[in-house]
Parts: structure tokens; C-alpha cells; sequence
């Protein structure tokens, strides 16, 4: 296990981060071009094109192999610089990473498996072991018995036994994060051109642009206040850095979708820096991931605090203090900076466990205004709507947090539908502004997919199933007479059912009036037994031929199938004729 702790300490009232060099000093660079060339080749195999470390390293070999054949003289000798060029091309594909310093600054803390409760490690003096505590000593809730699950495992590293975490929560460092980005010209020139854009279009008291294309452009960062009163936080003094973040909690099934549904679920803790422009903003290598919340389970109620509390400590010191960097890509002497998050965009369910808020389902159904109570779900008087106030949601949340037992909580969290959330520590968080429910999952997976499969009902079901037929017209058949020759009594139960069906059939929407159609009811109706015809027409008190000499009895049941179909023809305009 790797244990990375950066090493900061406080000069005049920053926190002065200094581990920045090693974002311009790569080792790679020292090696002759022939071993850089190599080393790409394997990083290109591995990172990019995804292949497995094992292949990665037999690509690696396969290339140092092939220049040693290539490089030799028949005699299989080498020179002193081939021989050294060869020597440095590592054979594992690790060591080239190393080389190419890819890897973040990183903590990793012990989770507790049955509270996640979050422990950070800490180190004995000239010691890079890193040391936690054996069993978890959390009160889920105030009155409550100390967790005292274990935390740790021994494990045997070299013939030695080492205790390890059971449920280690690897979270990265966020100014190390900062600096990589602030490491590149292009990048910290643009990071520090929208709020420079954004204070020369206030000072010049333009008015925000009708249609928002960024955020830099919305109401919010026009009016969010940086730690000084007054003073906005995208207007930079002494060039200070300023830049704001877009945090994001969500949570996914690692094992896959199943026809039972999801039985494991794990998180991640992500965030994107808004001052970079869109187009590049959420590419991965330049976004945040602070961490992955392990499983099997996801935290439940307040236990996500657990994982947020290392990211809003590093969030915090930024905003409180403000951080120095001691080289940047335009400032190799070192520069301030003091970074917020500025939104944070999750579904329903992650917005109300990240912002501790009571479920969206519940009478608490919205975050931002002050409608309450499921039965108002659909009110439309919008012009009643005002904002949560931001300072009595932070009062109810200290008094949910300060609260001696269980059933106070319950109580007060009854009573206003929120506890406590690790993002009340940041002085700025303001969730009816801040607490945002993701385009995605509000109008792909919740509008969109309402319209398509309830509306227009686009679905492998409703494609599948019959369309449901709409009578042409209502028709209520009367009851039979007691001079019908043909009653039910005569009748078997298969020439029973059959009268319902004439019916339907009598009442079935035509495409057309034209003679085919009205054949085809003909065709149709000829299909029945004799008796249900005989039976449905006398009810109507129809005849195949009232001018014929001819006993009923000689009528053939096409004959009354076509005095059926006659009878729906006279309800339409030029009935065909049959005879």
C-alpha cells in the first residue's frame, strides 16, 4: 500500500502548498529519445489503449528485445551508449509510469464497515508507514454505543505481517489536483481570463446576456461574494487565483444491471473546474475524482458525511486561508489562490444525501422554494415561490447536530427535513442556489423519458401489444324479442360467445365506405355460426328478404350476414347495394 502525504505548513496566513515542483520536473525527460520513445509507446499501450499491465510489459520487452538485435554487431557486442540507452528503458510497465509522473497525490483513509466512518492515517517521525486505529470508536447518533468495528486485517507483505484497512478510501489531494492544472500555460491563462472578462463586463455595468451559454455568465458567480465582504469572489486581488468547482455525487451498480435489480452499489466523489471553457471542461484529464466511495452498500442517511469531510477540509482550508502554490506555468515564484465550489450537480437522490435534505418523495419536495407538502405536487403559482432562507436551513442543521439523543434528531428532522451536511463547514454553501439536479438525469432520464414512454408510449411493449380498437360509433343492441325463432336456448356456448362478437363486429371502425370494405364485413361475419346471425339480426328486427316468398328457415347465413352488413351500410351515405 502507498501511502502519499503532502507535506504543507502555514506561512503568512496561506497554506503553502510545496510539493508543485514535481509537475515540471519529469524523470522522463533525462532519458536519450530512443528510451522516451519506448517508454511512450508502453504508456500509449497501457493508458490509452487499454491494454492490461501484463501486456503492457511484454510490449516492453518485445521492443528492448528488438532493438538489442537491432543495435548489436554480429558479435552480439554493444557499445557504451547503446548499452546505456538499453539500460535505461525500465521492463515493467509501473516503472514507466513513475517516469512520466501520472500519479495524483494521494490519502488513504480507513473506513469503518459497518458506520464508514473515515479514519486518516498518521506517521511516527522518519517513518512513511502509515498507522490507524484498530476498531472504530464513531457514535452513529449521539446516545449510542460506540461502533467498535475493526478497522484493519494483517497481511503478509515478505514474510511479514502488516495490518492493513478492510475498506480503504483512497481520496486525492485537491491542490495537487490544482497545481497540475495550474502546471499548464494554456490552462491557467484561461482559468484566470473568465473571471478577468467577467469583472470588466460588470465594471462596465453591461447587462447578462438574455440566452446564459456558461455559468461565468449566470446570475449566481455575478453576485457571489468572496471571503471579503462586498467584494465579488471572481474579482482577483493581486492577481490572486480564483477558481470555482462543480462537485458531483453519484452512485453505480459495479457489478452491472441484473434482472433483480442492483445488489451492490458504489460512489464516486468527482468535481470539474468552471473557469476552464466548455469544450475541454469535463475532459478527463482535466476534471477532479477526490475519491470512490467503496461497497458493497451505499452509506445510508448521514454516513456520506464520512466521505465528503477530507474533500470540504482541503475546500475549506482554500476558502478560510487561501493557498499558495510555489509554482505555476505563468508564476515560477509562487502564487495565491483560494478556490469554492460554486455548484453541485447530482441526481435527486445524490442532491438530498450530499445536501443531507429530506427525500424528494417526502413533503420536503423541493430544495429550493418554499413549496411544501405532497398534496401541492402540480401547483403552477409560481409567482408564490420564494427561496429557502439559507440561514434558517444552516440554524435547523446545527440544531439537528447539536441535538443530545436519536429522537431529538428525528424530531427536528421531521419538523424542517434536513441534518447535518459537511458542506455547512464552507461559510458560502447555500443550497436553494447551489444544490443543482443534473440536465441529464431532470430531462433525458426524467422529462424526455416521461414524454416518449407515457405520452407517445415508444416502448417494446406498447410496439408490441395490439393497438386498442375504438368503436366507430356507440350502439346499445336491444334485448330479444319473444317472437325470435332463434333464442339462446337453441344455441351450444361456443354460438354464445359468437353474439358478442357479431356485435363488435357491427360497431368496428371501416377504413372506407367503398364496396371491398363493406365485402369484407361480409367475410367476416360469414365466419360465425348460423345461429348468433340469425339470432343478432332478428334482434334487429332484420330479414334477408322481406318481399320473398321463401320460408326464413331456406335463408343460408350468408344471406343474414349480408342483412347485418346492409344494416351498418344504411348508417353511412351510398350504401353499396347486395342484391
Amino acid at each position: 500500500m502507498t501511502q502519499v502525504c503532502p507535506s504543507a505548513h502555514w506561512l503568512n496566513s496561506h497554506f503553502e502548498f510545496s510539493l508543485t515542483a514535481h509537475h515540471f520536473e519529469l524523470p522522463v525527460n533525462s532519458q536519450s529519445p530512443v528510451a522516451q520513445l519506448t517508454m511512450f509507446i508502453a504508456v500509449v499501450c497501457t493508458v490509452i489503449m487499454g491494454l492490461s499491465r501484463q501486456m503492457g510489459n511484454l510490449v516492453l520487452n518485445l521492443v528492448n528485445l528488438t532493438l538489442r538485435w537491432a543495435l548489436q554487431d554480429p558479435k552480439g557486442n554493444l557499445t557504451a551508449c547503446q548499452s546505456s540507452i538499453l539500460k535505461q528503458i525500465p521492463t515493467t510497465v509501473e516503472s514507466v509510469l513513475s517516469k512520466f509522473n501520472l500519479e495524483g497525490k494521494t490519502t488513504i483513509f480507513a473506513t469503518c464497515p459497518e458506520c464508514h466512518c473515515t479514519y486518516s492515517p498518521s506517521f511516527r517521525p522518519g517513518s512513511n508507514t502509515p498507522s490507524y486505529p484498530a476498531t472504530c470508536s464513531n457514535r452513529p447518533y449521539p446516545d449510542a454505543e460506540i461502533c467498535s468495528a475493526p478497522l484493519l486485517e494483517e497481511v503478509v507483505v515478505d514474510g511479514t505481517k502488516s495490518p492493513r484497512p478492510f475498506k480503504p478510501f483512497v481520496v486525492y489531494d485537491f491542490h495537487d489536483y490544482l497545481a497540475s492544472l495550474l502546471a499548464q500555460k494554456d490552462l491557467e491563462d484561461v482559468m484566470d481570463k473568465s473571471c478577468d472578462e467577467l469583472i470588466a463586463s460588470i465594471q462596465k455595468a453591461e447587462p447578462p446576456p438574455d440566452y446564459v451559454s456558461d455559468i461565468f455568465q449566470g446570475e449566481f458567480i455575478r453576485t457571489f461574494e468572496g471571503p471579503t465582504a462586498g467584494r465579488l469572489f471572481v474579482d482577483r486581488p493581486g492577481k490572486e487565483g480564483r477558481y470555482l468547482f462543480a462537485f458531483n455525487v453519484d452512485f453505480f451498480n459495479s457489478e452491472g444491471m441484473t434482472i433483480r435489480g442492483a445488489s451492490t452499489s458504489s460512489g464516486i466523489i468527482a468535481a470539474a473546474c468552471l473557469n476552464l471553457p466548455l469544450e475541454i471542461r469535463y475532459k478527463p484529464e482535466n476534471m477532479y475524482l477526490a475519491g470512490v466511495i467503496p461497497g458493497p452498500k451505499e452509506p445510508r442517511l448521514t454516513e456520506l458525511n464520512h466521505y465528503m469531510r477530507p474533500v470540504v477540509d482541503q475546500l475549506s482550508d482554500s476558502w478560510e486561508r487561501g493557498v499558495r502554490f510555489t509554482r505555476t506555468a505563468n508564476h515560477p515564484n509562487g502564487r495565491d489562490s483560494r478556490s469554492a465550489i460554486a455548484n453541485a450537480v447530482c441526481d435527486l437522490p445524490g442532491a438530498r444525501k450530499l445536501n443531507q435534505s429530506a427525500n424528494h418523495s417526502s413533503h420536503f419536495f423541493c430544495s429550493c422554494c418554499n413549496c411544501f407538502h405532497r398534496s401541492t405536487y402540480g401547483r403552477t403559482d409560481y409567482e408564490r415561490w420564494c427561496l429557502q432562507d439559507r440561514s434558517l436551513l444552516r440554524k435547523n442543521a446545527e440544531a439537528w447536530k447539536n441535538a443530545s439523543t436519536r429522537k431529538d434528531r428525528d424530531d427536528l428532522f421531521a419538523a424542517h427535513g434536513i441534518r447535518w451536511s459537511e458542506l455547512w463547514r464552507l461559510p458560502y454553501w447555500d443550497p436553494p442556489r447551489m444544490l443543482v439536479v443534473d440536465s441529464m438525469h431532470c430531462l433525458l432520464e426524467g422529462l424526455v423519458k416521461f414524454h416518449f414512454r407515457e405520452v407517445l408510449k415508444l416502448t417494446n411493449a406498447d410496439a408490441e401489444s395490439k393497438p386498442k380498437i375504438v368503436n366507430a360509433f356507440e350502439y346499445t343492441f336491444p334485448a330479444p324479442t319473444s317472437t325470435q325463432r332463434v333464442t339462446l336456448a337453441r344455441m351450444s356456448e361456443v354460438e354464445m360467445k359468437q353474439i358478442s362478437q357479431i356485435q363488435n363486429l357491427l360497431v368496428a371502425p371501416l377504413p372506407d365506405n367503398s364496396a371491398e370494405t363493406h365485402t369484407s364485413l361480409v367475410k367476416a361475419l360469414e365466419r360465425r355460426n348460423k345461429n348468433p346471425l340469425v339470432y343478432v339480426a332478428e334482434s334487429l328486427g332484420l330479414s334477408p328478404d322481406h318481399q320473398s316468398s321463401r320460408q326464413p328457415s331456406s335463408f343460408t347465413k350468408v344471406h343474414w350476414a349480408r342483412s347485418l352488413a346492409a344494416w351498418v351500410s344504411n348508417l353511412f351515405p351510398d350504401p353499396p347495394t347486395y342484391y
